[in-house]
């Protein structure tokens, strides 16, 4: 059997409800994640909304005008991931409006 304990998963839920609120894209990425564990995968979770991301196209916004940005010190966690997992609901055939795609993944 191949061992996959030298990987790291990163899941991003870009759910609208913030902790601890149940989240529909939670119990998504719960399902996945346990899959993974079972083959040795690490893995981490953000849930974007209890974080504050600044909206820009740098990496850190606050050389830019913003208050605060808690983007740099979650991008360390997204480049130490072999694998990541964008996980955002789908209201009424769109998508939500809390997602990292208005945050650049820089150096990906």
């Amino acid at each position: 059997m191949p061992e996959y304990n030298d990987l790291r998963a990163l899941f991003i839920n870009c759910t609208l409800k913030p902790s601890p609120e149940t989240s529909n894209t939670q119990g998504l990425i719960e399902a996945s994640a346990h899959i993974m564990k079972k083959q040795g995968v690490h893995v981490d979770q953000i849930r974007a909304v209890d974080h504050d991301i600044a909206t820009g196209v740098w990496p850190d916004m606050t050389e830019h005008g913003w208050p605060s940005d808690e983007w740099p010190r979650l991008q360390d966690r997204v480049m130490a991931a072999d694998i990541l997992v964008l996980a955002g609901p789908i209201w009424l055939g769109d998508n939500s409006s809390v997602n990292l795609f208005q945050q650049p993944l820089q150096g990906c």
